[in-house]
């Protein structure tokens, strides 16, 4: 199978510049320009990935890509129509593997419904990104309400679902993995004298 990109990545494989997008699956280094040999993937179609927040973004491009490996992806977001949606217009590009579940992660209930889902209908999981996130742009004018909603989305929310899902991943030390992402607003800039 071909890896294929909807952004080319242009980097170095075997010393010369390729797209990556057009290497095959087993090849797939384009970190060095020195020469390696071909990795087996540590994946299979039997390999969950559940990615939260996924309905669009980040989160839709991680499950897309995961699908196109061959992964089974479970996508989840909050709003059920635009999550099935999601899920939809991916299996109709042909990827098959991905799943609609519906999660809010600071809801503990929905939380713990999926994670029951998680163990009852897919048998566990091997990677977990959590995606799921809200941001308020505006520092200057943001709210004690929106600092206490991002808090208990981006970090709560991880926090939870981590929790819950834990102790349903399989036990492999190849595939099993989490992945938390977050955003530039996470950093603080103190090069403005105002703050400090």
């Amino acid at each position: 199978a071909l890896l294929r990109s909807p952004v080319p990545d242009l980097s170095f494989h075997r010393g010369n510049p390729v797209q990556c997008s057009s290497l095959p699956l087993s090849s797939m280094d384009c970190s060095s320009s020195k020469e390696t040999p071909p990795h087996k993937a540590w994946w299979t179609g039997e390999t969950v990935a559940v990615v939260t927040g996924a309905n669009r973004g980040i989160g839709h491009a991680l499950a897309a890509r995961l699908a196109e490996h061959g992964l089974s992806v479970v996508l989840t977001a909050r709003d059920e129509a635009r999550g099935a949606a999601a899920a939809a217009e991916l299996r109709a590009r042909g990827l098959p593997s991905v799943r609609f579940r519906r999660l809010d992660v600071t809801d503990p209930a929905s939380v713990a419904a999926f994670a029951s889902w998680i163990r009852d209908h897919v048998g566990g999981l091997d990677i977990l990104v959590n995606n799921a996130g809200v941001s308020f742009n505006e520092i200057d004018t943001n709210s004690v309400e929106h600092a206490e909603t991002v808090l208990k989305t981006n970090f709560y929310g991880a926090k939870m679902l981590i929790e819950a899902l834990l102790p349903l991943f399989r036990r492999s030390s190849g595939t099993s993995r989490i992945l938390n992402l977050s955003s530039q607003l996470g950093l603080l800039n103190v090069s403005d004298h105002a703050v400090k």
